[in-house]
This record gives structure tokens, sequence and C-alpha cells, in this order.
């Protein structure tokens, strides 16, 4: 079914599954797989999580190592859930009903069509909920940590923006498999990783290694990291993949979260794309308690019909706009940038041609006349160039960041496994 993949890959990512199994058959006792300090993990967890992966795990078999790694997986999500709620992170109402109805609208159906279809896959509706509610409990925690431990200077900008530059802005593209052992005990993890690199001699043997032995949040997926930018990734690896072509080993390499190992399935390249800018004057009349709406919207079509027989779009501007920011320049806006406007403005720009005026059209906060002077492509402005440097630094630190965080999780919290 075209929809199972799409729901399943939504809860795999980061959720906690605490209610009755997805398993059609009964389970007359329902086993404790862990304990995440006061919290159980139960079998029934471990199998309804499985039923989510199933399509992505190699033979689709709940092998003991497929086990492992759920466990693995659902501990650390216990973790990240336990200390967003202890830190006073919450997750309303109102945000979890806007994530599921996102979800029903991709499907194009309603709140009781998204029912039928988690019915249809075995998945209760609250059990859902609950799961939607941890995946946004999960990401505003890393956002947290990663904003408060992450740093970036002005000169670590500066430098990025000159490396960019003297490597052609290089927008490379890196689909790769992960494997990390961490480093409690340098030699034995150095050990281990050689060892499994070893082992490695195809795609198939790295899937295999990651599930088996990998200690990263992919490794039920074979350590499949999917599409990263270059510049997104740790420097770590860009140094080490850059000159590599797929079907590649890389590795071993050694950080402070322990040794990795990386597979470079498949390797693209990304043209850098130019920004359309427009160039545009608006004159808004606002309804208030004299006129109403009705009665301007009757304004802008008379002072549109004005427009239309030759009067000077900048001296209307002037003279009616009620647009504070605007007004005293004759409606001029300047070169406006995708995004910056609301969406009803910017879509009647982008369908007027340089030179034309629009018709009058509602948006909230009235009816706007526009008229476009000019468009251009333009590349992205410094300011803009800087934040995305930004980003992209901040990307690069946030995977090892966030790593070191959920290895103080583990060390601070009772973790009991059964039978492990």
């Amino acid at each position: 079914m075209m929809y199972k993949k799409f729901i399943c890959s939504l809860l795999v990512t980061s959720a906690v599954w605490t209610a009755a199994p997805v398993a059609a058959e009964p389970v007359k006792i329902d086993g404790l797989a862990a304990v995440v300090d006061s919290r159980p993990i139960l079998d029934s967890d471990v199998r309804a999580r499985f039923q989510v992966v199933k399509d992505r795990v190699p033979g689709g078999v709940l092998t003991s190592t497929i086990q492992r790694q759920i466990v693995t997986q659902l501990v650390e999500e216990a973790l990240q859930v336990n200390y967003a709620r202890k830190q006073g992170i919450r997750a309303s109402t109102q945000e979890v009903d806007q994530a599921i109805m996102s979800v029903a609208g991709n499907f194009n159906t309603d709140l009781n069509g998204l029912k039928q279809m988690l019915a249809g896959q075995g998945v209760d509706y609250n059990t859902y909920r609950q799961q939607i509610e941890n995946e946004i409990l999960i990401s505003k925690a890393r956002q947290q940590v990663a904003q408060s431990r992450i740093s970036v200077t002005e000169q670590e900008i500066d430098d990025y923006l000159q490396s960019q530059q003297a490597n052609g802005q290089n927008q490379a593209e890196f689909r790769l498999r992960h494997i990390v052992v961490r480093a409690a005990d340098v030699a034995e993890a150095r050990s281990e990783i050689e060892s499994i690199a070893s082992q490695i001699g195809s795609e198939q043997d790295f899937i295999n290694q990651a599930i088996a032995h990998s200690e990263g949040q992919f490794a039920i997926q074979g350590g499949d990291l999917g599409w990263r930018k270059a510049n997104e990734l740790p420097r770590l690896f860009t140094q080490a993949i850059n000159a590599q072509t797929q079907g590649a080993l890389v590795g071993p390499l050694q950080s402070n979260a322990g040794f990795h190992l990386l597979w470079v399935v498949e390797k693209r390249s990304q043209d850098v794309a130019l920004q359309q800018e427009t160039k545009v004057s608006h004159l808004l009349l606002r309804p208030n308690e004299i006129r109403s709406d009705e009665q301007t919207q009757a304004l802008a079509q008379q002072l549109y019909s004005r427009l239309q027989n030759g009067a000077d779009f900048t001296n209307l501007a002037r003279e009616y706009s009620e647009d504070q920011g605007s007004t005293l320049q004759g409606g001029d806006l300047g070169w406006v940038t995708p995004g910056t406007m609301v969406p009803e403005f910017e879509n009647i720009m982008n369908q007027t041609a340089v030179g034309q005026i629009s018709e009058p059209f509602r948006s909230q906060f009235g009816w706007h006349i526009l008229e476009v002077d000019g468009r251009r492509q333009n590349d992205i402005s410094d300011q803009v160039k800087r934040r995305n440097a930004e980003r992209a630094i901040m990307a690069q630190k946030q995977d090892f960041v966030l790593d070191n965080w959920l290895s103080e999780l583990r060390a601070d919290a009772f973790i009991d496994r059964k039978g492990q």
C-alpha cells in the first residue's frame, strides 16, 4: 500500500512506543526488554517498532541482532524524552494536532481518513499520537542542546566563506552509510573498527556490519545517512570522501566520538541556484470602522481603473496607501526576495509581468494593488550567505555534539537491558 512507507518513515525517526503492539496475533505475556530509569520498554514495544521498520531491514526478519539494535534505539529515544520533560520542554496539543493534520494533508484526507489508514496497518491512533508528541519533544530537546553547546564565531564564518570560494563553492552531495564504534577504550575501539573494516568488501557487507556492530543512530538501517550536502558534513568526513568515488570504503577515521567507517553509496553535484528578486511597489487600503471591507474593495477598484487610464502609481500610492512603511516612497518596496511577503502577495507578484499593474487583491492586511518594476536573477546577499555559512558550520558540528550528549545521558541514567 503506497501510504504505508510514508507513515512508517515518520514513526521511525525518533519515537518511543508506549502502548499495544502492532502485531495482529494476541500475546499472552508481555516481557520486559529494558528499563530506562523507571521507564519500562516492553517486548511488545520492540515488536511494534519492528513492524514499522520491517520494510527497511535487510531480510525483513526480527533476528537477535535486529532486536538488539531496536532496543538500543528505543533506549536512546526514551533517554531523550526523559531529558526533554526534565527540562520543562513541552509539546502543546496544538503542535501535535498540526503535525497530525499535516500528515493527513499529505494524503489529501482528513483526521478520520488518517485514522482509517493507521487502523489498516494495525496502529492504534492513541499510540500514534503519543509517537508524534515524543518526536516533537525529541526534536526540541536536540535543538536546545545544539544551540546551547555549539557556537560559531565570525572568524569561522569568514574562513568558511573563503574556503567555499577557493573550492569553487563546491555543492557536491553524498549518500553515505556510516559505522561508529565509540571509544571508551581507545585501543579496544581501534581494534574493533579495524576488524569490522577487514570484513567489508561490498555495500551489503557494510550494511551487515553496521547492523551487527555500529553504535550509530542509523545502525538498524544499515548505517544509511541519506543524502547530505558536503558543506553540512563534519570536516573529518568531507576531507576523507571528496576524492572518493561511489562504492568506496573510507576509514577508519578517529574523532572525539570514536572511530568511523564510511561507505560512499553515491555522489552528485548540485548547481548553485540564483535567487530571483522582484522590484515591486504597492498600494494598500485597510478596512476600518468607517469604511467596510466592501467599500474598501470598491475604492481599490476605482484606483485600479485610474491606473489603467494612465494615472501615476507613485502619486496615487502617496495619496491613498495606508502602508506606513512605503507610503512616503510612493509604495516602493524595493527588491523583494522569495518568502518575504505573505503568500497572497507573493503569488500575485510572481504572476504579474514587469511593467504591469495587478488587479486589486485581498490579504490579511487589506486590499492591495501592486506594480512590478523589474526582475533580476541575483546571488544571495552577503548577509544571507553568512547565515547559510553559520547553518552549515552548525550542521558540521551537530552530529558529534549530539553523540556526546547521548553518551552523557546513557552514563547518567539507570539502564537495564534484559537478556542482553
